[in-house]
């Protein structure tokens, strides 16, 4: 492929992290009603009468929209392993990034997809399974948190050993983004807790753990924007290739 038209492709993917953080928290926060969710404590009915069926609508576009485009935090991820991969002779930690980036993706999409289907059956099935459902979603959304800490542990490791200058981004954003996945933490006991702070509708999540996170994603992608911007070298080189540049000392 041309070298400017791969150029163009990777700043559209490094963009797709900011598009992500503005696109998904319309559709997910705005449009979803997930500000604040509703509350842990609802009965199977109240969850039905006081969510579902009175914003239905909103819920059922919100959510379809949110499992559509949760895939810009894959694409984003994906080349931000390729920026990281170009600076490490060993890529273990753009792995690592990657893998998180991708199974991150995936909860983005997958807990949506189960509350479009509480908003589109709400009022013709068992609230019961209406509220089944609805924990199930947000037990994968939240507590599967440790595959995007560890994403973060790599960026943040990556972004302080690396010697090439100057830097992909500016330590303090990884920082940011380390802090954003160690304040998933709470999240481990969400099936103990249904009120207060760390409750899944409570201060700590949305106005700590989900902002830092929505900042750490939009600030890394300008950031990589900027680094696209000032290569001078080719597309990264394959797995295969990256090996035996190891081996052989090239």
């Amino acid at each position: 492929m041309d070298e400017t038209l791969s150029r163009k492709f990777q700043v559209a993917a490094a963009w797709c992290g900011p598009a992500f953080v503005v696109l998904y928290g319309l559709s997910w926060v705005v449009l979803g009603h997930n500000y604040p969710p509703p509350d842990p404590l609802f009965s199977a009915q109240e969850l039905v009468d006081n969510f579902y069926v009175k914003y239905r609508s909103d819920i059922l576009l919100g959510q379809s929209l949110s499992t559509a485009l949760g895939i810009l935090y894959l694409i984003w991820a994906c080349q931000l392993t390729v920026q990281m991969w170009r600076r490490e002779s060993t890529p273990i930690l753009s792995l690592i990034q990657l893998t998180g980036g991708v199974l991150t993706g995936w909860v983005l999409m997958f807990g949506p997809v189960m509350w479009a289907w509480c908003a589109e059956n709400a009022g013709t099935v068992d609230p019961a399974l209406i509220k089944a459902v609805h924990f199930l979603a947000w037990y994968t959304y939240d507590m599967t948190y440790m595959i995007t800490t560890v994403e973060v542990i790599a960026i943040c490791l990556f972004t302080f050993f690396d010697k090439e200058r100057p830097a992909l981004m500016p330590r303090w954003s990884a920082v940011l983004a380390l802090f954003s996945g160690l304040s998933f933490l709470p999240l481990t006991f969400l099936p103990y807790i249904k009120s207060g702070p760390f409750a899944l509708n409570g201060y700590w999540s949305f106005h700590v753990a989900f902002i830092s996170y929505g900042l750490f994603t939009a600030i890394i992608g300008w950031y990589m924007v900027q680094d696209l911007k000032r290569l001078k070298v080719p597309t990264v080189p394959g797995v295969a290739q990256a090996i035996a540049r190891v081996q052989f000392g090239a």
